[in-house]
């Protein structure tokens, strides 16, 4: 039975508990999303501004090309004369500092370059045709003027990757990326523009430098999030430049030949930093090959159990600038205070919850303690303990449960009175009967004929016990056709085996489904055998006849009911005697399993009976052979 006590309060605290918790996870969901929308712009205007960084870096080495091929055409510039480039090329990294490296090179072998170091001094790299494969290096003042030899070194503009790369396009394009020849342990590109004669005779190669360090620093300095990176990476999934401090070569490595450069570059799936690896795997994942990307694209992926959303920008020229922009920002980063905000509001709810509990079970009481009261006091009512003054203090309330309590009072009074009415005439009721059944009593006591009837049952049931005592046992079994070879001495063994039973009309031998339990001769009298679940009659049997067997010789329940149906002596045999008997004397035991075979189709039908209980484990030779079965069974149960 379900209890108010424990309904109302949950009826009361069930829709806070819903209301809250549904209110704190709309409010950490629209927060969470909010804050995706705020990560996903964040990581676009990050990407988008890398892009548009890298596409003014790299244009203005294309431009510085594009006016020197211009001045060389024009004839301000004669490339031949080594001198006037040399002062042309220094004037060109004075115009703008972010060019540090700027250099020509010819089919002759010749080479010349300006070169702004790390520490802002300028020097000179020069091969003439008459100084063979030596390339020197001069210190340059401040006017460009050289100061004096540095070193001296084997060098071939001609076999280097920005020249080859010139040779091959005929056109002004990028270099592959490559270790730089003074310095093999930083990697550039170079924008390279050919330079032909008027026959179309290539002539020489124009190259402007940038390292990728800069990149690196540009991406560096960006303040994308506390744990957000970005990179720059080829179609080929080599590192071009990342925000992080990470190698981009592989020493003792040589994994690409494709192209000169390309050797021993380190691959964004293979980078040291986590985040940068994990992204570079989930890109291929996604796309699987690089190259296919050609549109910018957003997406998140979960690393380490953390929301990172990206943006992946491609970055291209036509001059063979073929780059991606990746910029990764954590979702948690920023989600530290929807955390906190969820967490305050899980600490309100908790507290408003329990605010809630409380002043849920308050109501209860409030509003179930006078309810309680009127069931126990129409308890005491049923019990006959009606105590008029249990309903006081509910009595004196004003509000409807006082005045239900009012009305339950006026009916629990007339009730008990009522009550009370009934138990004073059934009292009395009780005392009439009493003395009216003492009077019949007295009057059949005080009737001479009622004394005589007594008397004469009395004397009718002595008289029955007598006759019963002298019932010759032994000449009644000799009537039995199964025991008259039985000599004087076997009869009275057998007499000795079972027992005499007297009943009187109308008992009960035995009962359908009781065990078989004993083994019942008719010595006098009669009985009838009947089913009394469907109430159908089915035999009746008199004196030399026997019953009981089947139940007892199979193992099974009683298959019907017998009944006695006059005064009735019957010789009963318990399984132990019967045994006995069965054993001593074979063709009693034949004869009753001729018996028993008459009975095949009472057997029939407890065929599934004796199936479920595991009897009938031969329903072949039971079908075929009924008598021989029975006989088998006898000999297991008797051991015959």
């Amino acid at each position: 039975m379900v209890s108010i006590r424990k309904v109302l309060p949950a009826l009361i605290v069930f829709p806070i508990f819903v209301a809250v918790g549904v209110t704190g996870w709309l409010s950490f969901r629209s927060g969470q999303q909010s804050v995706e929308m705020l990560v996903r712009k964040l990581s676009e205007e990050v990407s988008d501004r890398i892009e548009s960084e890298v596409a003014i870096y790299m244009k203005n080495p294309q431009v510085f090309n594009e006016l020197t091929l211009a001045a060389i055409r024009s004839g301000n510039l004669d490339v031949q004369n080594l001198r006037q480039l040399e002062r042309y090329l220094w004037y060109q990294t004075v115009w703008d500092n972010s060019i540090s490296s700027s250099f020509y090179g010819n089919e002759a072998g010749e080479f010349i370059e300006i070169n702004l170091t790390e520490d802002g001094n300028r020097v000179l790299r020069v091969r003439e045709q008459e100084a063979g494969p030596i390339r020197k290096t001069y210190q340059l003042d401040e006017q460009g003027n050289r100061l004096g030899e540095i070193s001296i070194g084997e060098y071939d503009p001609r076999q280097r990757p920005w020249y080859q790369k010139a040779k091959a396009t005929g056109e002004m394009s990028w270099s592959p990326i490559y270790p730089f020849a003074f310095q093999e342990s930083v990697l550039g590109i170079t924008a390279v523009a050919p330079v032909y004669e008027s026959g179309g005779t290539l002539q020489g190669v124009l190259g402007i430098d940038i390292s990728l360090n800069q990149l690196s620093d540009f991406l560096n300095s960006l303040e994308i999030s506390p744990a957000g990176a970005a990179f720059i990476v080829e179609r080929s999934g080599a590192i071009v430049a990342s925000s992080v401090v990470d190698n981009r070569l592989v020493e003792g490595e040589n994994r690409s030949t494709e192209e000169p450069g390309n050797s021993n570059r380190i691959l964004a799936i293979e980078s040291a930093n986590p985040t940068i690896q994990g992204t570079a795997r989930e890109l291929l994942a996604r796309f699987n090959r690089l190259d296919t990307i050609q549109t910018p694209q957003n997406f998140k992926f979960s690393l380490d159990g953390k929301m990172q959303l990206v943006a992946l920008t491609p970055v291209q020229d036509g001059r063979g600038l073929d780059w991606l922009v990746v910029a990764i920002v954590p979702e948690s980063d920023f989600m530290g205070y929807i955390y906190e905000n969820t967490r305050n509001t899980l600490a309100l709810s908790l507290v408003g919850l329990v605010g809630a509990t409380l002043l849920g079970i308050a109501i209860a009481r409030w509003l179930i303690q006078p309810l309680l009261r009127l069931s126990a006091t129409a308890q005491d009512i049923e019990l006959g303990k009606f105590d008029p003054n249990s309903l006081t203090d509910v009595l004196n309330r004003s509000d409807e449960v006082g005045q239900l309590a009012r009305i339950f009072q006026d009916m629990a009074n007339k009730i008990y009175a009522r009550e009370q009415g009934f138990k004073d005439q059934l009292s009395l009721l009780q005392n009439e009967t009493d003395k009216a059944k003492k009077a019949m009593v007295l009057t059949q006591m005080s009737d001479s004929t009622y004394f005589q009837q007594l008397l004469v049952q009395s004397k009718r049931t002595r008289s029955k016990a007598e006759e019963f005592q002298k019932i010759d046992v032994a000449e009644l079994l000799k009537k039995v056709s199964y025991f008259h070879s039985f000599s004087d001495a076997e009869i009275q063994q057998l007499i000795e085996m079972g027992y005499r039973k007297i009943l009187y009309p109308g008992e009960y031998v035995c009962r359908e489904d009781e065990p078989g339990d004993a083994f019942y001769i008719i010595l006098e009298g009669s009985v009838e055998i009947f089913v009394e679940k469907i109430n159908k009659f089915l035999t009746n049997l008199g004196v030399g006849t026997f019953f009981g067997e089947l139940s007892l010789l199979l193992g099974i329940p009683r298959t019907a009911t017998v009944r006695t149906r006059e005064d009735t002596v019957l010789f009963v045999l318990d399984r132990e005697g019967l045994q006995k008997l069965l054993r001593n004397y074979k063709d009693l035991a034949e004869q009753i399993a001729q018996a028993l075979h008459e009975h095949k189709a009472e057997l029939e039908s407890r065929k599934e009976l004796l199936q479920k209980m595991g009897l009938l484990d031969d329903e072949e030779g039971f079908n075929q052979n009924p008598l021989g079965w029975i006989r088998n069974r006898m000999a297991t149960l008797f051991g015959l």
